[in-house]
């Protein structure tokens, strides 16, 4: 079963027991067997992990953002995320760029987290589980002597998307 197949059954099972799937609702195992047990009568074998879904207030979105690097010069974009909520990512460049994954706690200054660097690349993708609520994304440097154009396209549970630098 896909993953929206599985939003789907999720969103039809809890609009049918009329219940609110928020995001500060305690989630446990007992809760969750009991309610497995209501939806779909008890099942051998059955297991329960309710801290392997991380509930969001809102739909996932899709953004897709181009930047253009002049030589030497840099970019950032990152994803406005609360702790625990995620997003999966592709990017490509059209030459390589140096890269750094990393993550600005909300109210930092001045201090980050890198969580993958790489000095000569020209695409990227993955999932990413953000640690701790803030901004967490790319900056990407251009060291060639021709301009880099960068298409990074972001779905997830970012409440907005942060630019720094580059041309649009």
């Amino acid at each position: 079963m896909s993953m929206i197949d599985r939003w789907q059954c999720a969103a039809f099972l809890l609009a049918a027991s009329g219940t609110a799937w928020a995001a500060e609702a305690p989630r446990d195992n007992a809760t969750l067997a009991a309610k497995a047990e209501v939806a779909f009568g008890k099942q051998q074998g059955q297991s329960f992990d309710a801290q392997a879904v991380k509930p969001a207030a809102a739909a996932p979105r899709t953004e897709t953002v181009t930047v253009t690097l002049k030589p030497g010069k840099g970019a950032e974009v990152q994803a406005e995320l609360d702790a625990g909520q995620g997003m999966v990512f592709h990017w490509t460049a059209s030459a390589d760029v140096a890269v750094d994954l990393h993550g600005e706690r909300t109210g930092s200054q001045s201090e980050y987290t890198s969580y993958d660097i790489e000095g000569a690349q020209r695409e990227g993708a993955g999932t990413f589980v953000a640690p701790f609520a803030g901004t967490h994304g790319w900056f990407w440097k251009n060291k060639s002597q021709q301009p880099v154009t960068v298409t990074v396209t972001i779905t997830g549970f970012h409440k907005r998307l942060v630019r720094h630098g580059g041309q649009p």
